[in-house]
């Protein structure tokens, strides 16, 4: 796990039932063909699986598009066409608790677990962040603390629109990705991108 840099929220780690969650379906889905947010997977839309892994949070929010879904509140992007980082924002200006999960339509794979895990590292840092087996950071299912409201609206009226460098200027926490997979199994960052990658969910399940 990667330390953060200095600054940040000096509190203790939350809980996971003290964070907004706002799960952000702004996105076009021109990979997948249609509207992604709404496909199922046993059932449950991918939109319904991602507001359940954050079902303990304080409130749940979904931004972007509005879908109607039982104990969640729709939050218009007061920016649209400006992509995640116009999401995020949204969410931290209606979000109640000092720190916000945001997770993407995309992930239905997410679990409590996960969040908690987070949660544990949510100290001295503004953002909480998986780094997956490839490498990558995965700004779409990370913590926030409100504080990074204004870096964000900075960023958006500049134009700098992408969410790994938000990350990479203010004070973050790293979790690579063996502390995520012994915490919550080697699946749980699956998304789904094309209809093969929902064949496969349903085939495969969240287990690999």
């Amino acid at each position: 796990m990667k330390a953060a840099r200095p600054g940040g929220s000096a509190a203790a780690p939350p809980a996971l039932e003290e964070l907004s969650a706002a799960v952000v379906c702004g996105g076009r889905s021109s990979r997948y063909g249609s509207d992604k947010a709404t496909a199922r997977v046993s059932g449950r839309t991918l939109l319904e699986r991602a507001l359940d892994s954050l079902a303990d949070a304080r409130e749940r929010l979904v931004v972007g598009r509005a879908y109607a879904v039982e104990g969640a509140r729709f939050v218009p992007d007061r920016r649209p066409g400006l992509g995640p980082l116009a999401g995020l924002e949204a969410a931290l200006e209606a979000a109640t608790g000092s720190w916000l999960a945001l997770a993407a339509c995309d992930m239905p794979c997410l679990t409590p677990a996960y969040w908690r895990l987070l949660c544990a590292h949510a100290s001295g840092c503004q953002v909480v962040i998986v780094r997956d087996p490839g490498g990558r950071l995965e700004p779409l299912a990370a913590l926030y603390h409100r504080s990074v409201l204004g870096e964000v609206g900075a960023r958006l009226d500049a134009g700098t629109l992408s969410m790994r460098e938000l990350v990479a200027a203010v004070p973050a926490r790293e979790i690579d990705a063996a502390a995520v997979v012994a915490a919550c199994g080697p699946g749980v960052l699956r998304n789904v991108n094309r209809p093969g990658d929902l064949e496969a969910l349903e085939r495969d399940g969240c287990g690999s």
